[in-house]
């Protein structure tokens, strides 16, 4: 139970002392302060995301058009006239049995509630307006619900601008933030939702059937630099199959989903029951495999984030092996390196103690094998226990496989240990692999860089894994702080300027150095971390690819960039550079095994 709850629960059985239900009524007993009456709900909500009734008792009128659980449900009246007050609200009466339709009197306290969210969310949410209920009495019943708001038709919702002006001036005409506050408790429809991604916890991300777009190649929208796609709405579906729903990037629905809007998780949503829903569309989005054709003469080279991959099957099942394996043969078409992220300990999340990953990294292997017949090799340097974020006990890494028919590790430089740093010496590495300054506090429980050495046809390339940290610790896009706190962000540009160093000083020695970063940067292509690791000596590759094939992640609506694959300007040039789409714009039932895409380049080495 939420402590919200209990804490009122509490406080009515000190004040309560009794509880009756008549005919037309329900009252909680008491000594309650004479609620003023208020014409309409507006009046409540007022022009702002503060009620200015808050703290005082209010009596007001209502229908009652959507129940979120047995102690909260929403009520709407027929409206003030004015767009930037809401017309509904949300009512929180333990028990109280009136229905869909009831038209009720409500008196209560009027609150602003956090709602469901993550544990700091007092710090970083905004709230609901609500009425906690002292009394309810139902005056009747009606068929007819308040008509709802058709989004994008009846009312635009702004384009590119979340909150323009420190949550100032409440201008709903021109900030989402202050849009959504505008209708917050009340009934809205979207006509034809188009689908932008997979559903997740009961999720599924939709604009209206008639937004023009552009859309990306997989039927998503990118987010770019100044546009985060604040029209994007979420439909969070309610009843027990809701988690169970299947969606993919490119469906859409076909008819209108109506819903009340409310706040959760840092995010504006739209409530609505999953078994009320129209027909899903398939949209036909399939898989791809890669653009890249296997050359003799090139370099092919992949970045995977594999998803909390381990040799323990209770926590990554033999199908995720399988299909995993089968992308890397028929998606990458059997890199020659392959650069994973994710790659958990031999028994997963289970707290053991060792950090060994042999036995996760030989399924692998041997799932590849069963499916091409190649035998790749594998490099690591096992992390400190616990000692670099993810999952306790799992001990995630970034590793190295590769194919030694194609290339070999270089030889002549001992292998590195997770404390000793990697340095220069000539032109090549010291340590071969070897981690990038891990023992810096920057990099406490986050992932160590790993460098490794490898000879092609008798070229040399160096590779530097990545996995920096995480995006955990921002606000959300849709808080309490405008502009949005970015308080990660200063980490990565601390850890993006030591590799960036590490590069600089491998360059300095050899200007003709072959050197690639991949990996999971978490953060995105136009981002002053990504600006930071290119300087003057490399180029993102990513960040000159097509945009409409440009996103490898899927979060809250919005296609985007995590991963990249920055090269040295000397193999620029020649560069061929691919994302391969099997998995972000999919769920678990289309054959998804991570929640990254995986990215490719192909290079002639000098």
């Amino acid at each position: 139970m939420q402590k919200h709850f209990l804490r009122r629960r509490l406080g009515a059985m000190v004040a309560a002392t009794f509880f009756a239900t008549g005919a037309l009524g329900i009252t909680w007993g008491g000594s309650v302060e004479a609620a003023e009456a208020v014409a309409h709900i507006g009046q409540v909500q007022g022009a702002s995301h503060q009620s200015p009734y808050t703290g005082k008792d209010v009596e007001i009128k209502g229908t009652v058009t959507f129940r979120e659980g047995p102690s909260t449900f929403f009520i709407q009246d027929e409206g003030d006239g004015d767009d930037k007050t809401s017309d509904g609200i949300l009512v929180y009466a333990p028990d109280a049995s009136c229905g869909i339709g009831d038209i009720i009197k409500v008196s209560g306290e009027v609150k602003e509630y956090y709602g469901k969210g993550y544990r700091e969310k007092k710090q970083t949410d905004l709230t609901i307006t609500e009425i906690a209920a002292d009394k309810i009495k139902v005056l009747g019943h009606t068929s007819t619900l308040p008509k709802p708001i058709v989004l994008d038709k009846d009312r635009m919702i702004p384009r590119k601008v979340i909150d323009s002006d420190g949550m100032k001036v409440f201008n709903p005409d021109h900030d989402a933030l202050d849009f959504w506050e505008s209708i917050e408790g009340m009934r809205v429809s979207v006509e034809n939702p188009k689908v932008l991604g997979p559903q997740r916890y009961g999720e599924v991300w939709v604009v209206p059937g008639n937004n023009p777009g552009p859309f990306n190649n997989s039927g998503g929208q990118s987010i770019t630099g100044d546009d985060m796609h604040p029209e994007h709405i979420d439909l969070a579906l309610q009843g027990g199959n809701a988690k169970s729903f299947v969606t993919k990037s490119g469906d859409y629905f076909d008819g209108t989903v109506t819903g009340v809007v409310s706040y959760g998780f840092g995010v504006y949503k739209v409530l609505t029951m999953a078994n009320k829903l129209p027909q899903l569309v398939d949209g036909g989005l399939k898989p791809e495999k890669a653009q890249l054709t296997p050359a003799q003469d090139k370099l092919l080279l992949a970045s995977y984030n594999i998803e909390n991959f381990s040799a323990n099957p209770s926590f990554t099942p033999d199908s995720k092996v399988k299909r995993l394996a089968q992308s890397i043969k028929n998606d990458l078409k059997m890199p020659d390196i392959l650069t994973v992220l994710e790659l958990q300990d031999n028994d997963g999340k289970t707290d053991s103690g060792t950090a060994d990953a042999s036995k996760s990294a030989q399924r692998l292997i041997d799932a590849v094998k069963a499916e091409s017949g190649v035998t790749y090799n594998f490099v690591n340097i096992n992390p400190e226990y616990n000692k670099d974020g993810g999952q306790p006990g799992a001990n995630i890494r970034v590793a190295f496989f590769y194919n030694p028919n194609r290339v070999t590790l270089k030889s002549g430089a001992p292998m590195g240990t997770s404390s000793k740093a990697v340095g220069w010496k000539d032109g090549h590495l010291t340590l071969n692999p070897g981690r990038i300054d891990p023992t810096n506090p920057i990099y406490d429980y986050t992932r160590k860089p790993l460098a490794a050495e490898f000879e092609f046809q008798g070229k040399n390339v160096v590779v530097v894994a990545n996995h920096l940290n995480s995006k955990r610790g921002d606000d959300p896009l849709y808080g309490q702080h405008q502009p949005v706190r970015l308080r990660s962000e200063e980490r990565r540009l601390q850890l993006a300027e030591n590799i960036k160093a590490f590069v600089e000083e491998g360059i300095k020695q050899n200007p003709n150095l072959n050197i690639v970063l991949t990996g999971d940067f978490n953060d995105f292509e136009f981002s002053p971390v990504i600006k930071k690791l290119e300087g003057s000596d490399m180029v993102n590759l990513v960040g000159r690819h097509d945009i409409a094939d440009r996103y490898a992640y899927f979060y809250q609506g919005n296609s985007q960039v995590l991963d990249n694959i920055i090269v040295s300007k000397n193999l620029a040039q020649n560069a061929k550079f691919d994302i391969v789409h099997v998995n972000s714009s999919f769920m678990v039932e289309h054959g998804r095994v991570s929640d990254h895409d995986p990215l490719e380049v192909q290079l002639t080495l000098n």
